[in-house]
C-alpha cells in the first residue's frame, strides 16, 4: 500500500513539473510569434499591430523583457550603430509596454507636437542628457536603466552624453498599452542642439534611419 501511494504522488509530481515546463514553453513560443526580427524588420503582431525596417547600418543586437517598477511588462527590442570600439554613434530602441493586470492605471501624455507615421499619430518630444551617468544614479529602475545594462552586457558603450527623441502612441483604446519609438545619438563634442538648424537637422535623421511597413 505504501508503496502504491508513493508511486502515486511521484507520478502526480512528475505531471505537475511537466505541465509547468510546458506552459513556460508554451509562454515564451507565444512571445516569440507576437514580436521577431528577420534581418532589419521588426515585426509584432498584437499591441501593436506594425512592422518597422530600420537601415541597414542598424544591426539588431537583441531584445529583452522585464517588469517595470512591479507595475508594467516591457518588451525592449535594440538596433545600433556603433563603432568598432562598439561605442554607440545612433541607436534605435523600440518598447512595447502595458500595465499589469493587477495595476489600475492608464497612460496620460501631455500633448505638445505630434507626427503622423504609417497612417498613425505620434506624440513627439526629446532631448539631450549631458551627463548619462548621473541620470541612471537617479534612478535605477527605470526602463532607461534596464536598457544601458542590457547594451552593457552585450559590450556596448553608451556616450556620457546624447540627445534622444522619442515617438510614443497608445494602442488600445483604454490607454494602458503604449508603443515606444526611441532614436538616440552621441552629442558629438562642439556641436550644438539648441539652435533652430540643429534641432531640425536632429529630428531629420531620428526620421530618416527607419520606415513603418504597411
Amino acid at each position: 500500500m505504501k508503496k502504491t501511494l508513493l508511486f502515486i504522488l511521484t507520478l502526480a509530481g512528475s505531471l505537475l513539473l511537466s505541465g509547468f515546463a510546458l506552459a513556460q514553453s508554451s509562454a515564451k513560443t507565444e512571445a516569440s510569434r507576437t514580436r521577431l526580427v528577420k534581418g532589419h524588420v521588426l515585426t509584432s503582431i498584437y499591441l501593436p499591430s506594425i512592422r518597422v525596417r530600420f537601415e541597414k547600418r542598424f544591426k539588431y543586437i537583441g531584445s529583452q523583457r522585464f517588469i517595470l517598477y512591479d507595475r508594467a511588462q516591457v518588451e525592449q527590442v535594440f538596433f545600433v550603430d556603433a563603432d568598432k570600439q562598439q561605442r554607440i554613434k545612433r541607436m534605435y530602441m523600440v518598447q512595447f509596454e502595458g500595465y499589469l493586470p493587477i495595476v489600475n492605471a492608464t497612460y496620460d501624455y501631455p500633448v505638445t507636437k505630434t507626427i503622423n507615421l504609417g497612417e498613425q499619430t505620434y506624440i513627439v518630444d526629446g532631448e539631450s542628457i549631458p551627463n548619462v551617468s548621473a541620470a541612471l544614479k537617479e534612478n535605477p529602475q527605470s526602463d532607461v536603466a534596464h536598457a544601458a545594462s542590457f547594451l552593457k552586457s552585450k559590450g556596448y558603450r553608451v556616450s556620457e552624453s546624447i540627445m534622444f527623441q522619442r515617438f510614443v502612441r497608445l494602442v488600445d483604446d483604454a490607454k494602458r498599452n503604449e508603443f515606444i519609438l526611441l532614436y538616440v545619438e552621441d552629442a558629438y563634442a562642439g556641436a550644438s542642439s539648441e539652435t533652430e538648424r540643429a534641432k531640425q537637422e536632429f529630428s531629420s535623421r531620428a526620421l530618416k534611419g527607419f520606415t513603418i511597413l504597411k
